[in-house]
């Protein structure tokens, strides 16, 4: 039965004063603050003032969030992250625990060492377009996060470039931190985001929906693993929904990066990147590279630190990687691409079917 493997951070099974005391705070260590359900688990919070048995857990608390990062399917397999906090969180400070995740994407994204960059997150981008042969098009994404570098740029140039008066321009320059100095009568921002571009998408897993009865739902087994630690139940990991996720943007996101002179980065853990080989066309072990291409997966693992000997009261820190890159379509000179990863990895055979439509009753029988 699956079991979560990390509450706020700590792994469960070693859980001590320390990790007590963290999660009485409901803090992420990722992030150095509160937890915020991984900004996507929001229905999964627990409003205290109504739940009186989980008050004295979180005292001063009126509502935490479920402060699962990670579930271990069974006893003895590798951990999967299910909050993309656990894998990536870029904020001022320099979070904890995530300093050799930085450093690889900062490594295999290209950047020059000692430059300084900054990165926005969520940006959204809705915007109406047209192809080469000028026909509508429509781009509707959110990038998880995006890097790029700065550069000086007259204010003039940036409120037509933004469709705002002069004026509105430089407050709003003034509320998002950016420096204006002026020279020679000109209003500048010293900082306007230039290249290099990188795009940072993260990628963790789904969980099931859980069964009630069998207190299997995420809130449920965060419930249970506050008051009971290791006696309860989790939630399932859906292999096929996480990876629907990604396929479905992978190859447009990666465009996006190149058509900008930059290139994407995919953030994923090593277990759905070796799902991602055993069950579909493209092995990523072909793939393994130490330059980007146009295609880029950055994977993590917990290594043997999953195992409860070697992460004795700590937070693990993921320094297990593997970098995967390539181009999106094959070649004559390879004969490979990444657009092998929408590709069936082998067809089943078709007794298979015969024996599924069997061991099911029919839904209907119909007449022509």
């Amino acid at each position: 039965m699956s079991k979560i493997f990390e509450l706020f951070g700590y792994p469960l099974e070693t859980w001590n004063a320390e990790a007590k005391a963290n999660c009485a705070k409901a803090r992420c260590p990722f992030m150095d603050s509160d937890c915020d359900g991984g900004g996507n688990r929001y229905l999964s919070g627990i409003d205290l003032d109504t739940r009186k048995d989980l008050r004295k857990y979180f005292p001063g608390k009126k509502l935490v969030q479920a402060g699962v990062c990670s579930l271990r399917p069974k006893p003895g397999e590798q951990p999967w992250i299910v909050c993309p906090r656990r894998l990536l969180t870029l904020r001022d400070g320099k979070p904890p625990y995530q300093a050799t995740t930085v450093a690889k994407l900062v490594e295999t994204s290209g950047l020059q060492k000692n430059s300084v960059f900054r990165a926005w997150s969520e940006v959204k981008m809705k915007v109406a377009t047209e192809n080469e042969e000028e026909e509508a098009k429509s781009f509707d994404y959110t990038f998880d996060y995006v890097l790029a570098g700065f550069a000086k740029k007259p204010l003039s140039e940036v409120a037509a470039l933004i469709g705002k008066p002069i004026g509105k321009t430089q407050k709003i320059a003034e509320i998002n931190g950016y420096t204006l100095a002026q020279r020679d009568g000109v209003m500048w921002v010293e900082d306007f985001p230039s290249d290099p571009i990188t795009i940072v998408e993260i990628m963790t897993s789904s969980t099931s929906g859980g069964d009630k009865k069998k207190r299997t739902q995420i809130a449920m087994a965060f419930e249970d693993a506050v008051k009971n630690g290791q006696a309860h139940n989790g939630p399932g990991i859906n292999y096929r929904q996480v990876w629907a996720r990604m396929v479905s943007q992978l190859i447009v996101k990666s465009q996006v990066g190149i058509a900008w002179n930059g290139k994407t980065i995919w953030l994923l853990q090593d277990v759905l990147a070796n799902y991602i080989s055993q069950s579909t066309a493209l092995n990523l072990e072909k793939y393994l590279s130490s330059h980007p291409n146009e295609v880029n997966i950055l994977a993590f693992g917990y290594g043997d630190k999953a195992d409860s000997k070697n992460h004795q009261d700590q937070i693990i820190e993921l320094t297990d990687s593997k970098f995967y890159s390539g181009p999106i379509s094959s070649t004559k000179s390879n004969g490979v691409g990444f657009i092998d990863i929408v590709k069936i990895g082998a067809p089943p055979p078709k007794a298979r079917l015969w024996r599924s439509l069997f061991l099911k009753r029919p839904s209907a029988v119909l007449k022509t």
